[in-house]
């Protein structure tokens, strides 16, 4: 196999994600080679590049070769040979042996049967993804919300969620087959990285050499479900993303956005906001994470308190309907919402206990659980007895610490939310 060294620093660049760092199947940490094209797989996601230069089969030991590739001249033609047991590299001026598996014993994937496949705008596919990904859960105790749900259909729909909160996004794609499907978090990460490593093709009718043309180009993929559980995405004739679904039902996230008239419904620009709950942050995670937020004569007042100490911040709203009204949100998901955002959001509430929905611009709808507040001037709640739990020495005060998500010991004036966005969608349903 003869191949100039940018070459194959290219395409081992692009299969470098799904190429397993530490495995019990040793050839899943080499990269394969044969019948014109290079793979690389971590057993969940496939990677597969076309490579008309990779005729004979062989395994390259992918960080050995990537290592030495840094010092070979970018410029210079490598001949790859597979002789017994090891690979060799020779060039104009040098050469380098490794020892190699049996490129049998690599998982190359069969021909699978292909149930729907459909041409989608790649573009908004990978972009609704990444928008999804900080929503799922790192609590591998519910593989199902671990990934990200995709609706197929018309329209396609992806959504993602925590327990606590939820991103939901309707896009101007559609799939021939209905269904619902979870891909894993780890293969949306590899989907972006192909994505933004493999060209643009520009319409056929553009002129050679149009820069523009070439970067405004519209991204299309194929999409395809193929055997038993897997999703296939093609980026034009460069490579291939196959990965391996999550079994199990999703919830139905559509059900999860509330309806009916809100009961309060506010537009603020995002800056000032985000301003504003910076300044209180330091409080707000010295108390359960809790940000309390009070609307009334066109202004949101937001504050925080713990212990002897109380911050607050005043902003203008754009307009507020439904004030006055107050409720107390986690200062994390607040933030990571808003964080970045340079426009108008709105924030709209239906129920004293279901789900807070935010929206900003053409971004997935996303729907944050409130907290629960003492208000100053409240009747306490009474206090529930707490079992008396059992201590050992080896237990450590850093586990018991502030986590910023409503996981820390609750003060007097302050409780965390009990129920999930499920849950209290579902009772707000009921009623």
């Amino acid at each position: 196999m003869d191949i100039r060294v940018t070459k194959l620093q290219e395409v081992m660049d692009l299969l470098k994600p799904a190429v397993a760092k530490k495995a019990t199947m040793k050839t899943i940490t080499y990269m394969y080679l044969g019948e014109g094209k290079a793979v690389a797989t971590d057993l969940e996601t496939m990677i597969i590049a076309n490579l008309p230069e990779a005729k004979e089969p062989m395994l390259l030991p992918y960080s050995a070769v990537s290592s030495m590739l840094k010092y070979v001249a970018g410029t210079k033609m490598l001949k790859i040979e597979l002789k017994g047991k090891a690979v060799l590299f020779s060039w104009d001026g040098g050469s380098a042996s490794y020892p190699t598996e049996d490129f049998a014993d690599f998982p190359i994937m069969p021909e699978l049967a292909t149930k729907a496949e459909e041409m989608i705008d790649g573009d908004a596919f990978i972009a609704a993804m990444q928008a999804a990904l900080p929503y799922v859960a790192t609590d591998e105790s519910r593989p199902v919300l671990s990934g990200i749900t995709l609706v197929l259909g018309a329209p396609v729909e992806v959504a993602a969620g925590d327990g606590f909160r939820a991103s939901l996004q309707a896009l101007g794609i559609t799939f021939p087959m209905e269904t619902k499907v979870i891909v894993p978090s780890h293969s949306v990460a590899i989907l972006e990285h192909v994505f933004k490593k493999t060209p643009r093709t520009p319409p056929a009718s553009s002129t050679a050499g149009s820069l523009v043309q070439v970067v405004t180009a519209k991204r299309n993929l194929r999409m395809s479900l193929v055997g038993d559980n897997k999703l296939r995405l093609d980026f034009g004739t460069n490579a291939s993303v196959v990965m391996n679904l999550i079994a199990g039902d999703p919830p139905q996230w559509l059900s999860l956005v509330p309806k009916g008239e809100p009961i309060l419904q506010s537009h603020m620009f995002a800056p000032q906001l985000e301003a504003a709950v910076k300044r209180i942050q330091g409080i707000a995670k010295d108390n359960c994470g809790i940000v309390r937020m009070e609307f009334a004569e066109g202004k949101l007042k937001v504050s925080a308190a713990a212990s002897d100490q109380e911050i607050s911040s005043a902003i203008d709203t754009i307009n507020t309907q439904g004030e006055p009204s107050r409720l107390g949100i986690n200062v994390k998901y607040l933030l990571e919402f808003v964080s970045g955002k340079q426009g108008i959001i709105s924030l709209t509430r239906y129920t004293d206990a279901g789900p807070v929905v935010f929206e900003y611009q053409k971004m997935p709808k996303v729907l944050i659980m409130p907290m629960q507040v003492q208000w100053p001037g409240d009747t306490p709640r009474a206090a529930e007895p707490e079992p008396a739990a059992e201590t050992t020495d080896e237990t450590s005060d850093s586990e018991a610490g502030d986590t910023g998500e409503g996981d820390a010991e609750t003060s007097e004036e302050e409780v965390t939310a009990e129920n999930t966005v499920e849950e209290s969608t579902a009772e707000a349903t009921e009623q």
